[in-house]
């Protein structure tokens, strides 16, 4: 499978490239290096043993991430690109929920216009809130989230599963 890795120079990213490409997948990272660094891909380079496609866009632009689009034809989407921090979150909200959510609605819509219907998405424990006690299961509610940053990812799940179950 080709696979858009949005978010893909980041910790988690570039630890999931190399999964990705160990498993015998091809996939092409997208990042605007904002949380992260093109120092990680250098590694990952080495360690997989050749260059990792990459382009330096911010998901919220439209016309980049579409040329991205353009010169690859995407089974599926890995999304982990979004701004991270509670603290920082409840500091800069507005900041948090335009870049979570509008980054995630232009890759959706670039994601549709190319018929790339696949996505997981990275979401995060704090979508559990906190009432539910640890560890936390998937079939324990949602919602209640303490912080911008978790209601980011609550209402991007959300968003989601309305899109999945569309007519």
């Amino acid at each position: 499978m080709k696979i858009l890795l949005t978010g893909g120079a980041g910790f988690i990213g570039s630890h999931t490239l190399i999964e990705l490409t160990e498993a015998g997948h091809e996939a092409v990272v997208v990042d605007n290096l904002d949380n992260s660094s093109p120092i990680s891909l250098k590694r990952v380079a080495k360690i997989i043993d050749k260059d990792v496609p990459f382009y330096k866009v911010d998901i919220r632009d439209r016309e980049g991430l579409q040329k991205v689009f353009d010169e690859h034809k995407f089974d599926a989407c890995i999304h982990f690109a979004g701004l991270k921090a509670v603290g920082e979150s409840c500091a800069k909200p507005l900041e948090y929920y335009e870049n979570n959510m509008n980054g995630t609605f232009v890759l959706l819509d670039v994601m549709r216009k190319n018929g790339c219907k696949n996505i997981i998405f990275s979401s995060s424990a704090t979508v559990y809130g906190t009432k539910n006690p640890s560890p936390y299961t998937e079939e324990m509610p949602v919602g209640d989230c303490s912080n911008p940053y978790g209601w980011t990812k609550y209402m991007i799940e959300q968003i989601l599963t309305d899109a999945a179950t569309a007519t």
